[in-house]
């Protein structure tokens, strides 16, 4: 979940000691478009399905909002800074507007990072609570007035040290971990509290509420199924379904952001190596993390069928519309050939369906 340049104790960083390589630039902004493409097409199409449909005002499809809004807030706001931070070497504004922006910029990236894997979380919560306690509601957690902003403000309070860190310093971002005590144990502190505040905790909890749901699906039968042979096929996909996503969900989320909480330990235990390491190594790993923004609402649209339903036909609708607009320019082009070749039915047809 860092950036670029956040990993030591003082000023010096990888773009300090000599700047990224051109290939590197250029093979990450071409990294970091391909996901800023996949997450803003992928986000937005999830937005744009739950609130066209009634089912936004349960919940658990609000929650899906949520974490869209979230991971499309992670599009525009982390990936082009880290883009930035790669292709200006870490370069920025001096004075203190530039000390304001970088500050401002650096707590929006980490408070909507957080956001998004709190989000994902609280989607693990309210699945467990319909599939294992559906005669529970929790009033007061099972509330979107009430989930949303704790989720959102909770971030922004976690994230408050990173407002104390962040500098400017002769035209480049420098990290002042000593700002919070003694240098050493201060970077160690941060990091560690990073990783596990902002992976161990919501990893272990989707681990175990995904784990009960599935528990709960394998020996849960639904009274009169065995009866009918067809419901019964239909109850155990439809399980089948439910128990892949959700394992879909944690070890995608495991996977993208494993390295990045890797290379936080290393920047925690081990400074020396962080400077040894090729600095592309540090670069992938934070990339992987930011991925993982892309892949949510695409895990959405393959997993759920209204979303796959919805995406279709939009698909379909588009290329519809492309076709009757192309044949439509070419009877423009030649109306007398094109009256002549087209039966006066069809040219009926046609013209009514317009």
């Amino acid at each position: 979940m860092s950036t670029q340049s956040s990993g030591n104790a003082s000023s010096a960083t990888p773009s300090e000691q000599g700047g990224y390589s051109v290939s590197v630039k250029v093979s990450f902004a071409i990294l970091h478009s391909i996901i800023i493409l996949l997450a803003l097409v992928g986000n937005v199409l999830v937005i744009y399905i739950l609130y066209r449909k009634l089912e936004t005002r349960r919940l658990t499809s609000f929650m899906y909002v949520n974490l869209a809004v979230a991971d499309l807030l992670v599009t525009v706001i982390v990936l082009p800074q880290s883009m930035q931070s790669i292709l200006m070497n870490g370069k920025w504004i001096d004075g203190g507007f530039g000390l304001f922006l970088v500050k401002l910029v650096y707590f929006l990236f980490f408070v909507v990072l957080t956001a998004s894997i709190f989000s994902l979380t609280a989607v693990s919560f309210d699945f467990f609570c319909a599939m294992v306690l559906p005669m529970h509601n929790f009033p007061r957690f099972r509330n979107k007035k009430v989930l949303v902003p704790v989720i959102w403000i909770s971030s922004m309070c976690l994230m408050i040290p990173w407002l104390i860190i962040v500098g400017v310093k002769d035209s480049r971002i420098e990290f002042k971990f000593s700002r919070l005590g003694p240098v050493q144990a201060s970077l160690r502190g941060v990091y560690l509290y990073l990783v596990i505040a902002s992976y161990v905790i919501p990893l272990t909890t989707m681990s175990v509420l995904y784990g009960h749901v599935c528990q709960k699906l394998r020996t849960h039968k639904a009274p009169g199924v065995t009866i009918n042979n067809r419901a019964t096929h239909r109850a155990n996909a439809t399980k089948r379904k439910i128990i892949h996503m959700s394992i879909a969900i944690v070890v995608v989320f495991a996977l993208c952001w494993l390295p990045a909480h890797v290379y936080h330990m290393i920047l925690a235990i081990d400074l020396n190596l962080h400077f040894s390491l090729p600095n592309y190594i540090m670069l992938t790993c934070y990339w992987c993390g930011h991925a993982n923004s892309a892949i949510n609402p695409w895990l959405l649209i393959y997993f759920k069928k209204r979303f796959r339903v919805v995406f279709r036909r939009m698909i379909t609708h588009s290329l519809s519309r492309m076709s009757v607009s192309s044949k439509t320019n070419a009877s423009v082009k030649n109306p007398a050939r094109e009256f002549m070749l087209v039966p006066v039915t069809e040219v009926y047809q046609f013209n009514s369906s317009v």
